[in-house]
């Protein structure tokens, strides 16, 4: 028995020894090891993938985790070797200086902690290549004229030496091309204004018909560059960011179509430097009368200059700079932006009251490799039902803080936008006021109409509270100095078509369907894209509709559809979402993990419905009405920068490509805006019926036009 009872303890002590656990570890390491590396190979064959930035967070974690499990076993050099260079192919797609900040500590971290590894030299190699390509040229404190001068004529000059005769060209090619060059040698010796941009629209236009001549021939990616560089001058001149993603876009089909052609390497050159030179920030233009309820500083507090161009964020090579404290706000939601002139990284923390300090309830933001502006206003009072004020300071030597003292609070979301950098903090309270047209104000008789709340006479608003939704909000895109999509025709632009649309809209709101409308501009004026957002949310705005025109590069590409919010599902979404946010295509995937949060609060089944209805209505109506070619493209779901934050049901409408040209003429005339404005009226009329069958049993009739003067005449 006793000799028994020893075997057996022998048995166990052997099963259980250090060196079968260290087996068995090391095993587990290795499969997991490989598990990444397959994560990664795969991830790297699917192009449509790699758009994804969750895609490669997944590959990363399995990497990571091999890391975790033994910081100094034999797998952990080479599992942080290979999340350092994840990290950089990211960068690549987003395009988020901290991608690339994060991949090059890594490989730093590599050389540190494992100096006998293999993986050390391939961290260097890695490393020099990133120095290597950041090395900006010895003439990058030339003027932007001079630049853009140089760039042109090389332009020229290459377009002259890269003859192909052995590979003749369509008549109809080369004749366009010509054409092209002529107006093109004419605008290499001016500089753009938002006056003469026309003309080089047209000769843009050119260079692109001359393309889509014949795609694959001989002289098309000399067009393809010869166009690309024309957006070059427009971004170096007028700061469109649109303008700077044309280009982009023209490089890179490049590179991918035409690789044995002279041009590619030339594309390749000139996607390097963009991937370097971050785009100076034009400073904001000064309005002359502000939103309700916000604070923006005057342009003599704005930045007067820019840092140089082609500082590197991820290389300590200088700070960003806080320009502008914005805020928007009503009793039960306020909305504070922070405008920077380049993109960091940024966290956030709720902190509770601290009655012995006597500290209210604060919310911050620090943003990390920051400084202030010299003329920004440090302290912003709001000091409406929620928030006492937002003030902005120095933290450390090396990043800035921005608090908002709270007074009441039930929610709030942190997010970030681009093209230009900017925070965005949403606070919402406790209990919902009612809507501004419920509250009398100060000094009115009740049954009048009051200009600063919208409200309408007595008997008319007990019948309007009945119908679930008392007011929309109509959202004219672009507007100002933001031209918007350029017409097939031209001199017409999409900011002007989308304003006499919705301007029809309103008013049929207005009399057909007896709700208030309201414009977020009545005019040819500039508004953010979270200002529109906070326009319809400061004002109870019951739904939110923003009325744009598509665009296409394809001149052919017609039809209609509507958007709400959401992750996108394919490529054509992505493309015109990036065109309406005025981002890269490559930065939309980094929207994905910011709605991940947002969409909890937004009613996406709510505004899907609205959509599919808006969307029949447009294809039927307009069908009915006798037009030919009206093509469905249907309901799409896209991340829409307009719509993020909004907290009714919204939606998106293209209303047809200007870009085409049967479209482009059918939206410069009354009827057809008249026509359109119909359809889409009558969709929400559907959409309201849909939530309350009885809502226009007894519809009022409002907007006369003195009521239509008080309720757009304050928002301008």
């Amino acid at each position: 028995m006793h000799k028994n009872f020893l075997v057996l303890l022998f048995l166990l002590i052997t099963l259980n020894s250090p060196v079968n656990s260290r087996a068995d570890s090391a095993s587990e390491l290795n499969r997991r090891f490989f598990e990444a590396e397959k994560c990664a190979a795969a991830l790297r064959q699917k192009s449509h993938a790699m758009k994804y930035r969750d895609q490669w967070l997944q590959c990363i974690e399995k990497y990571q985790d091999v890391y975790r499990k033994n910081p100094e076993g034999a797998w952990a050099p080479a599992s942080l070797y290979h999340v350092g260079r994840l990290y950089l192919e990211l960068f690549r797609y987003s395009r988020n200086p901290s991608d690339q900040k994060k991949g090059m500590e890594l490989l730093s971290q590599v050389q540190e902690k494992f100096p006998e590894s293999k993986y050390r030299e391939h961290s260097s190699e890695a490393l020099q290549k990133i120095q290597t390509a950041a090395r900006l040229p010895e003439d990058t404190a030339k003027n932007e004229s001079t630049e853009l001068n140089r760039v042109m004529t090389e332009a020229v000059l290459q377009e002259s030496t890269t003859k192909n005769p052995s590979a003749p060209a369509s008549s109809a090619q080369e004749k366009h091309l010509k054409e092209a060059e002529t107006c093109f040698k004419k605008l290499s010796k001016t500089r753009p204004t938002e006056t003469g941009r026309r003309a080089w629209m047209l000769c843009i236009g050119r260079f692109h018909n001359a393309y889509l001549e014949d795609p694959e021939g001989p002289l098309s990616a000399q067009a393809l560059y010869l166009e690309a560089v024309l957006y070059i001058g427009l971004h170096k001149g007028l700061k469109f960011s649109s303008d700077q993603r044309a280009a982009r876009e023209n490089f890179e089909r490049i590179v991918a179509d035409f690789p044995n052609s002279p041009f590619a390497k030339k594309a390749a050159e000139e996607l390097k430097a963009m991937a370097v030179v971050r785009a100076t920030p034009k400073a904001a233009a000064k309005r002359t009368v502000p939103s309700f309820g916000s604070t923006e500083l005057p342009e003599s507090k704005l930045r007067k200059s820019s840092p140089t161009p082609g500082k590197l964020r991820d290389a300590g090579t200088g700070l960003a700079v806080v320009q502008q404290l914005r805020y928007w706000s009503n009793p039960s939601y306020t909305r504070v932006v922070i405008h920077g002139d380049q993109e960091v990284d940024y966290n956030h923390h709720l902190l509770k009251k601290n009655p012995d300090l006597n500290k209210p309830p604060r919310l911050y933001v620090d943003l990390s490799n920051s400084t202030l502006d010299e003329g920004l206003q440090t302290s912003i009072p709001i000091n409406d039902d929620l928030l006492s004020n937002a003030r902005a300071a120095r933290y450390t030597p090396n990043s800035v803080r921005v608090v908002v003292d709270i007074k009441s609070i039930d929610s709030y979301q942190v997010f970030s936008l681009r093209d230009p950098f900017r925070v965005v903090i949403d606070v919402w309270g406790k209990n919902g006021a009612p809507h501004a047209a419920e509250k009398p104000a100060e000094g009115s008789r009740k049954g009048t109409t009051n200009r600063f709340t919208g409200k309408v006479p007595r008997g008319a608003l007990a019948r309007q509270l009945a119908l679930g939704v008392r007011r929309i909000a109509v959202d004219p895109g672009h507007g100002g100095k933001d031209f918007g999509a350029p017409g097939f025709i031209p001199g017409v632009h999409e900011k002007d078509v989308v304003l006499a649309i919705s301007k029809r809209v309103v008013a049929k709101i207005r009399d057909d369907l007896g709700i208030e409308a309201i414009l977020t501009r009545t005019g040819d004026r500039y508004l953010t894209l979270e200002e529109r957002t906070a326009f319809a949310n400061t004002r109870h705005a019951d739904l939110f509709v923003s009325i744009h025109t598509n665009a296409s590069r394809d001149p052919r590409a017609y039809g209609i559809e509507t958007y709400f919010l959401n992750l996108a599902t394919d490529d054509e979404s992505i493309r015109v979402a990036a065109m309406e946010n005025a981002t890269s295509t490559k930065n939309i995937s980094d929207l994905h993990s910011i709605l991940n949060d947002l969409l909890k609060n937004a009613k996406i089944n709510e505004s899907r419905h609205l959509a599919e209805l808006v969307q029949d209505s447009l294809i039927a109506n307009m069908s009915h009405r006798g037009y030919d070619r009206i093509k469905d493209k249907g309901v799409k779901q896209a991340p829409f920068y307009v719509l993020i934050g909004a907290r009714m049901p919204s939606i998106l409408v293209e209303t047809a490509f200007i870009s085409n040209r049967e479209e482009c003429r059918r939206l410069v005339t009354s009827a057809y805006q008249n026509h359109l404005a119909d359809s889409i009226v009558e969709g929400l009329r559907t959409y309201i019926k849909a939530i309350n069958p009885t809502a226009f049993q007894e519809s009022p009739r409002l907007g006369s036009s003195m009521d239509e003067h008080i309720l757009t005449a304050s928002y301008d």
